[in-house]
C-alpha cells in the first residue's frame, strides 16, 4: 500500500509540475504576443499589424482605419515600454484543434499606460481591444488614406453597371441589405443599364466626409456609358475599423 501511494504521490508531483509549466510558457507566450503586437503598432505601418491577423480578423479592418488609429496612440501615447510586471496575466486552452490564448493588463507607454486584451488563436490575433485615458474618445477624424474607398465604390458600381447583382449586393452592408432587397437591387440594375446602356468607364471626381455619431465618406464618381452619361456616388460609414457601404447612387447628371 505504501508503495503504491507513494506512486501515486510521484503522479500527483508530475502533474503539479506540468500544470506549473503550462501556466509558465503560457504566460510567456501571452507577454511575447503582446509585445511583438504593440512594436507592429509602433512602426507606424499597418501592414506590419495586418501581418499578425487571423483572416477572419483582418475582413473586419480597414488598413486605412488602422493607421488612423496607430497614429492616435503614438501621439497621446507615446513610445511603446513595455508590459507591466505585475499587472498582466495570460491563460491559454486547446479548444477545436488550435491553442487560444488571452492576455490582458497594463502596457506601459512613454506618456502613460493602456489597458489591453489581446486574444490569439495559435499564434494569430483574432480580437484586441486597447483603452486608455490619454486617448481621446473622438480620436477619428477620417482614415488616413481614402484610395481604398475610391476603388470599392468603383468596383461596386461597376459591378452593378455591369449587371453583376449578386457581386455587388454582396459588398453592401447588412444594414441597406435590410432597406433593399436583392429583387429590389436587380430591378434598380435594370432600370439604370436600360436607360445608360453599356458602362465604358467609371472616374473618380470627388469626395466628402461627412461628421455625425459615424463619420462617412461620400465618394462621386463621373460615369460613361454608351448610351448616356452618368453620375454615381458610394457612400462608407465607419464602425469600429472599417468603412461599411451603406449607401450609393446612380442617375444622370
Amino acid at each position: 500500500m505504501k508503495k503504491v501511494l507513494m506512486v501515486l504521490g510521484v503522479v500527483f508531483l508530475v502533474l503539479v509540475v506540468g500544470f506549473i509549466g503550462l501556466l509558465i510558457w503560457a504566460q510567456r507566450s501571452g507577454a511575447t504576443h503582446q509585445a511583438a503586437f504593440f512594436q507592429a503598432v509602433e512602426s507606424g505601418d499597418p501592414r506590419q499589424v495586418t501581418a499578425l491577423f487571423h483572416p477572419a480578423l483582418k475582413e473586419e479592418v480597414d488598413e486605412p482605419v488602422l493607421a488612423a488609429w496607430m497614429k492616435a496612440v503614438q501621439a497621446n501615447l507615446g513610445a511603446f515600454k513595455g508590459l507591466s510586471k505585475t499587472n498582466f496575466n495570460t491563460s491559454s486552452k486547446y479548444e477545436n484543434g488550435a491553442w487560444i490564448t488571452e492576455s490582458k493588463g497594463k502596457v506601459e507607454f512613454e506618456k502613460g499606460e493602456a489597458d489591453a486584451e489581446l486574444v490569439f488563436r495559435d499564434n494569430q490575433v483574432v480580437k484586441f481591444h486597447v483603452q486608455s485615458d490619454k486617448i481621446p474618445a473622438d480620436w477619428f477624424r477620417g482614415p488616413a488614406s481614402t484610395d481604398l474607398y475610391r476603388e470599392r465604390g468603383k468596383e461596386f458600381l461597376s459591378r452593378f453597371l455591369n449587371s453583376q447583382a449578386d457581386e455587388a449586393y454582396g459588398m453592401m452592408h447588412e444594414g441597406l441589405k435590410k432597406n433593399v432587397s436583392l429583387d429590389k437591387f436587380k430591378a434598380m440594375i435594370a432600370q439604370i443599364t436600360e436607360k445608360a446602356g453599356k458602362l465604358k468607364s467609371i472616374t473618380y471626381d470627388s469626395e466628402k466626409l461627412e461628421p455625425g455619431e459615424n463619420i462617412t465618406l461620400r465618394v462621386f464618381y463621373k460615369i460613361d456609358c454608351e448610351k448616356a452619361p452618368m453620375v454615381g456616388n458610394a457612400k462608407f460609414e465607419f464602425v469600429g475599423l472599417k468603412g461599411h457601404l451603406l449607401g450609393f447612387n446612380v442617375s444622370e447628371p
